[in-house]
């Protein structure tokens, strides 16, 4: 058990789920989650309070607006990895972003790296220890997303960290308290190019690990999703999806890349 009263981790915006065995049994049956061991919080159990191996969610989540499945992708665990943060810290849209993103490169036979990720994406804070992540402006390939899901922070459960629920278990040094520093970290080191002529114009050199070696063609896998017609969310159907999680659960690009420096220094 870990206790739910942790220093610096008192947001205000946090109530007691609402989520029962019922709702979460329906939801895994959904979101091929058939044998995932989860867990429903008590009344003095949070987010960042989950018990040991084991990781929050929400249900939202999984849900029409989001359409995650199970097991978790190897791009959710790895991009929250990188930045340091829980995965209940990063808001609906966030997740609704990475599932587009992984099926559009699916079906151009491109991996959706977390490096191609972050070159393609921002991280932006929402306040009170919440983040989303956005398209950069010149590379947006998804629109009509759908407006705020209300009460989504209400139903939240806690899922085993196993390969029945993660393509990548997250490990025992896997961050499970929300960051709060998470804002100070938010760039990395890019390259800024131009999707339509394969040009690179500069390099922004910011806060980031630069002697870690990517191996995976992640600037032209980035290059090739970039120069995709826009395509809208209410198109990502869940046949869509199923067609391409083969190609989504492949392993061909690196997991374990370090979290980004966080401090003042370039």
């Amino acid at each position: 058990m870990r206790s739910p009263t942790v220093e610096g981790q008192s947001w205000d915006n946090v109530e007691e789920t609402r989520s029962t065995p019922s709702s979460v049994k329906i939801l895994l049956r959904e979101c091929r989650g058939v044998g995932v061991t989860f867990l429903i919080p008590t009344k003095a159990q949070i987010p960042w309070s989950p018990l040991m191996g084991f990781q929050c969610v929400y249900e939202s989540y999984f849900q029409d607006e989001r359409k995650l499945w199970f097991p978790l992708p190897r791009l959710i665990a790895s991009f929250a990895r990188r930045r340091d943060a829980a995965i209940s810290q990063f808001l609906n849209g966030s997740l609704r972003l990475a599932v587009a993103m992984m099926v559009m490169a699916a079906e151009i036979d491109v991996s959706m790296s977390v490096r191609a990720f972050e070159e393609l994406t921002y991280l932006k804070s929402m306040g009170e220890g919440l983040f989303s992540i956005y398209m950069r402006l010149n590379y947006n390939v998804i629109a009509g997303h759908p407006n705020k899901t209300p009460h989504w922070q209400r139903f939240y459960l806690y899922v085993k960290s196993d390969e029945i629920a993660f393509e990548d278990p997250p490990g025992d040094a896997f961050r499970f308290l929300w960051n709060a520093e998470l804002g100070r970290a938010l760039l990395i080191t890019r390259y800024c190019f131009s999707p339509r002529s394969y040009q690179f114009s500069s390099f922004v050199a910011v806060d980031h690990p630069d002697t870690t070696v990517y191996p995976e063609e992640f600037i032209a896998n980035a290059c090739a999703v970039a120069l995709l017609v826009q395509e809208s969310w209410e198109n990502i159907t869940l046949e869509r999806i199923r067609r391409v999680i083969d190609k989504i659960s492949r392993r061909d690009w690196r997991s374990d890349l370090l979290s980004l420096v966080v401090g003042n220094k370039r």
